[in-house]
């Protein structure tokens, strides 16, 4: 098949996410498998217009808004249209309805954005946004959707689109990369993740201040880069924390497997991954540290609800917690070896269920 995939970003963008890495695993198997596949997206700073990443065809055409314009008069400019277009949804859609016929496009959706929007701009943007969102999927209600958790199933379904028209495959993870290892002999949580607003870092960082006054040796590593950085490096200073929390930054090679593969070993060393996010698909890092024996502490929100089980794999705290509920869920870690045990196998056993190979074939069963 011909495979036109419209998605925001590539693995190469500096902004690059769980939902590229997600669609990247996929797409790569496609092309192994004799398919054709092309990945419009956006251009970023110093970047090829033109360029095959594995196989694929990346074409880099205008910017975050004038992209879906872009995808739109290059689908027209076809003079042999494919056979099929994934449509790959993070927040704002392409509404090819309009111009891509119903039995050549599937809707592929991450997550949607719903209240990201409140601590991602600014008021009254932010509630602007919220409520035009639902009117964004008005043109969709025929098409055919899938996604990879029950979450945005449900997020779906509040915005009109049929149960029916929805259908799920499972995640995948790379067992020969994320596998067990010796754990930190100090107490040592991680979050990985871009460091943005919703993310929530910040509070992770104020968790520790709690933390170190009966742990003062527990360490929290912040791995990732992004617009918060500034402010969660002054944070740190604030709350005299610079011996106990740390930025790792971005040279940890998220999606690339090497000897030098800082990510990976951090989530092995671990004992225990935060991420406090306001909401996610799926949250690709939980289940990640999961596959190296490390249980997570994440929030009551979408898509974390799907990717931790309370009790079995993970602590799952209030769904906007307050500092010292997750600094009680941290201490929790530290002081009950038995339950930290517990938690690092049933994680590791659980992550064993995600297969990138059965993923493929789930997902090419709802393409074709």
């Amino acid at each position: 098949m011909k495979i036109l995939i419209l998605n925001w970003k590539d693995i190469k963008n500096p902004d690059v996410g769980g939902a590229e890495i997600i669609l990247y695993e996929l797409a790569k198997r496609m092309v192994k498998d004799g398919h054709d596949v092309t990945w419009f997206t956006r251009k970023f700073h110093n970047c090829s217009e033109f360029e095959s990443i594995g196989g694929i065809k990346i074409i880099r055409k205008g910017g975050k808004l004038s992209v879906y314009f872009e995808a739109f008069k290059y689908y027209h400019g076809l003079s042999q249209k494919p056979d099929k277009v994934i449509e790959s949804v993070n927040t704002l859609l392409w509404q090819t309805p309009f111009y891509v016929p119903g039995d050549k496009r599937i809707v592929f959706v991450n997550q949607l954005a719903k209240e990201v929007f409140f601590y991602e701009l600014p008021n009254p943007f932010g509630f602007l946004a919220y409520i035009l969102e639902k009117w964004e999927y008005q043109s969709y209600r025929s098409s055919k959707f899938i996604c990879y958790s029950q979450s945005v199933a449900k997020d779906l379904k509040t915005f009109s689109i049929p149960a029916h028209n929805i259908s799920h495959f499972m995640l995948g993870v790379d067992h020969s990369r994320y596998q067990k290892g010796e754990k930190s002999l100090r107490p040592l949580f991680i979050f990985v993740a871009r460091l943005a607003r919703m993310k929530r870092a910040d509070l992770c960082v104020k968790a520790m201040k709690y933390v170190v006054e009966n742990h003062p040796d527990a360490q929290l590593l912040i791995v990732g880069y992004g617009p918060e950085e500034y402010n969660l490096k002054m944070l740190i200073e604030d709350l005299n924390l610079s011996q106990n929390v740390s930025i790792v930054g971005k040279n940890n090679l998220f999606f690339q497997k090497n000897v030098k593969d800082i990510k990976v070993k951090l989530m092995q060393k671990a004992w225990a991954l935060l991420l406090p996010s306001v909401k996610e698909g799926w949250g690709m890092v939980v289940t990640e540290a999961a596959a190296c024996g490390t249980p997570s502490i994440v929030t009551n929100v979408s898509g974390l609800q799907d990717a931790v089980i309370p009790v079995k794999t993970g602590i799952i705290v209030s769904a906007n917690p307050k500092v010292e509920e997750l600094a009680v869920a941290m201490k929790k870690i530290i002081e009950d070896a038995q339950l930290r045990r517990h938690l690092s196998e049933g994680a590791f056993q659980f992550a064993q269920k995600f297969n990138w190979d059965q993923s493929y074939k789930k997902y090419m069963d709802l393409l074709e």
